[in-house]
C-alpha cells in the first residue's frame, strides 16, 4: 500500500484555464470543418440533451447517481485512430506481425474494426454521453501517453481539453471517466497520467467518499463538482484518493458477435434481481467481434457488422420494456451512440422510475 499523497490534496492544485477553444483544433485530426460542421456543433449545443441532467425533475436530482439511467460510449475516444503509427500492444503478437508484413493493408483492417464511435468526445457529450470509457497506452516513439485501441488515438490532453470545455460550459452535468485497461504503463507513467488529471479537474473532482455512487446530483451541484474519475489501478488510487476504485463500478462484458447470446445477457444482467446496490452497474450493449467475424468479413467494418443492427435492436428492447419495471439501468453504453435513438431512449428511463 502506497501513503496517501496528502500534500497534494490538503493544497489544491490550480485549475488550468478553461477557456473555449475552437473545436478546429481538435477536429483538424478528422479532417477539415467545413461550415456544415459547425452548423451541426451549434444544433448539438441547442439541442434538449446537452443539458439532460440540469432538466430531470427534482425527485431525480435527489437520487443517487447509481439509481439514474446515464447513456454512455464504448471506447469513446476511437474516433479517430491514427493510421500512420504501429499497432498497438492490445493487439496479440500474431496481429502485431501482420501489421509488420502487411503494413497500410493490415492496419486499415484494424482501423475498420477498432473504430466504434464516429463524434469526437465534446460531441457525445453534447449529444448526452455522461459516460465515457477510456482506454491508454505510453507510446515510447513521442513520449505520450495516447487513446488505444488496435491503433493509438488522440492523447490524454486532447481528450480531457473536450471534457474540461463542455463542463465548463454546462457546469451542471456530471460526466464519469473510467479509466479500464492501460498499455505499456509503468509506475512513473501512472503517475504522469494520475497527475494530468488531478491538474485538469483539481477543483471540480468529485472524491468518492463514504456515499460513492449514492452521491446525488444537488449534492455534487452544490459542492461544485462535475468529474467522477474511476481508475482501474489500486496502487494509483491509494496515492490518489479522489479517485474511485475498480470495486465502485461492475461492468459485465458479454463478449459476444451472436444478437441472441447478446440479448439473453442483457436479459439476465439488468434484472432488477441481480442489481448491485453498492456500485455504479454498466450494462455494455455491444457485439464484440470475434476472429471469425473479422475474417468473415474483412472488407466491411465493425460498424457495418456488428453496430448499427446492434444499436437498433437494443433500442427496440429499451423501449419495449421501459416501464414494466422487472429491469433496472444505470448506465448504458453502445458503439456508434448517435444511432437508432439510443441516447434519447436511455435518458426517458428516468422518467418512469
Amino acid at each position: 500500500m502506497h501513503a496517501p499523497r496528502t500534500t497534494k490534496f490538503n493544497n489544491k492544485v490550480p485549475t488550468l484555464p478553461q477557456t473555449k477553444k475552437p473545436l478546429q483544433n481538435n477536429m483538424a485530426q478528422k479532417g477539415a470543418v467545413d461550415d456544415f460542421e459547425v452548423l451541426r456543433i451549434t444544433a448539438l449545443e441547442d439541442n434538449d440533451y446537452s443539458r439532460w441532467m440540469e432538466n430531470l425533475p427534482n425527485e431525480k436530482q435527489l437520487c443517487p447517481l447509481k439509481d439514474l439511467a446515464i447513456p454512455g460510449s464504448h471506447d469513446s475516444a476511437t474516433f479517430f485512430l491514427n493510421q500512420n503509427m504501429e499497432i498497438g500492444p492490445d493487439e496479440s503478437s500474431t496481429i502485431q506481425t501482420l501489421g509488420s508484413i502487411f503494413g497500410k493493408i493490415a492496419k486499415s483492417v484494424v482501423h475498420s474494426w477498432s473504430v466504434t464511435q464516429s463524434m469526437t468526445i465534446y460531441e457525445q457529450l453534447l449529444s448526452g454521453i455522461r459516460y465515457l470509457d477510456l482506454r491508454v497506452a505510453y507510446r515510447e516513439e513521442d513520449k505520450e501517453i495516447r487513446i488505444l485501441h488496435g491503433l493509438y488515438g488522440w492523447t490524454i490532453e486532447q481528450v480531457l481539453e473536450e471534457v474540461n470545455r463542455y463542463v465548463a460550459n454546462y457546469p451542471k452535468e456530471i460526466v464519469i471517466l473510467d479509466f479500464q485497461h492501460f498499455y505499456n504503463m509503468d509506475p512513473a507513467t501512472h503517475e504522469t497520467l494520475a497527475d494530468t488529471l488531478l491538474a485538469s479537474f483539481s477543483e471540480i473532482f468529485r472524491a468518492p467518499g463514504k456515499e460513492g455512487p449514492n452521491v446525488t446530483l444537488q449534492e455534487m451541484w452544490g459542492n461544485e463538482e462535475k468529474v467522477i474519475i474511476i481508475y482501474h489501478d489500486y496502487g494509483v488510487v491509494d496515492a490518489y484518493p479522489c479517485f474511485w476504485p475498480p470495486h465502485l463500478i461492475c461492468s459485465p462484458w458479454p463478449n459476444t458477435a451472436d444478437r441472441k447470446l447478446l440479448m439473453e445477457f442483457l436479459n439476465k444482467q439488468s434484472a432488477v434481481s441481480s442489481f448491485s446496490e453498492d456500485a455504479f452497474q454498466v450494462t455494455q450493449a455491444v457485439l464484440t467481434p470475434q476472429t471469425s467475424t473479422v475474417l468473415q468479413n474483412m472488407t466491411s467494418t465493425l460498424k457495418d457488422v456488428c453496430a448499427m443492427k446492434c444499436n437498433s435492436h437494443v433500442t427496440g428492447w429499451l423501449k419495449a420494456i421501459c416501464g414494466t419495471k422487472c429491469h433496472k439501468f444505470n448506465i448504458v453504453i453502445a458503439d456508434f451512440v448517435e444511432f437508432g435513438d439510443f441516447i434519447p431512449t436511455v435518458i426517458s428511463f428516468n422518467y418512469f422510475f
